[in-house]
């Protein structure tokens, strides 16, 4: 590793620490996330796969589409969210109807 100087404002440090210490990180290690984050090329296909997942997290997409997005039965899409340490979502009773009206 290379030791580098970044000056940050205020307000920056004071984010960087706080997000640092929610996440048992170092600033420095934040820091480093961050660049690899911005600067690192990714595959198209990747993007599309967080973007959808993204999106299922958020309510947007059901997993039904998810899986069609990612290219993967509902099971292994389950299994897919599993690895990446996202929640399934469960519907409940009126959501459900509301999709079946909807379809």
């Amino acid at each position: 590793m290379k030791r580098t100087n970044v000056l940050l404002t205020d307000g920056q440090h004071k984010t960087v620490k706080a997000y640092a210490k929610r996440e048992g990180k170092t600033l420095g290690r934040m820091v480093r996330e961050a660049l690899d984050v911005a600067y690192q090329k990714k595959d198209p296909l990747e993007l599309r796969k967080e973007t959808a997942v993204g999106a299922y997290r958020e309510g947007f997409i059901s997993l039904g589409k998810l899986s069609e997005v990612l290219g993967l039965d509902p099971v292994s899409a389950r299994i897919y969210l599993k690895k990446a340490g996202s929640p399934l979502l469960v519907q409940d009773a009126t959501e459900i109807k509301r999709d079946a009206d909807n379809a």
